[in-house]
C-alpha cells in the first residue's frame, strides 16, 4: 500500500506542477497582451514628423517593416512581463 500512496503523492507533485506552470504562462500571455495594447498599432506611427526623410522613404510602409515591428512588440511584451512575473514572485505576490 505504501508504494501506491508514494506513486500518488508523485503523481500530484507532478500535475500541480504542471498546472502551476500553465497558471504562469497564462498570466505572462495575458499580461504581455495588455502591455502590447499601449503600443501603437502601426510602425509608421513611430516616425517623428520632424526628421528630413519621409516614413515612406525609409520604408515604414512595407508589410516586412510591420511584421518586423510586430515581432519586436511581442518580444519586448513578453520579456517585459515574465520579468514582472519573476518579480511577482520573489516578492511573494503571486500564489
Amino acid at each position: 500500500m505504501r508504494r501506491f500512496l508514494n506513486f500518488d503523492r508523485v503523481e500530484q507533485m507532478r500535475n500541480d506542477g504542471a498546472a502551476a506552470e500553465a497558471r504562469r504562462k497564462e498570466w505572462i500571455r495575458d499580461k504581455a497582451d495588455k502591455l502590447a495594447r499601449q503600443f501603437p498599432e502601426c510602425a509608421m506611427d513611430f516616425y517623428r514628423t520632424s526628421l528630413a526623410l519621409s516614413p515612406y522613404d525609409v520604408g515604414l510602409n512595407t508589410d516586412k517593416a510591420q511584421d518586423a515591428y510586430a515581432a519586436f512588440v511581442e518580444t519586448v511584451c513578453l520579456a517585459q512581463a515574465e520579468k514582472l512575473y519573476s518579480d511577482k514572485y520573489f516578492l511573494g505576490e503571486v500564489a
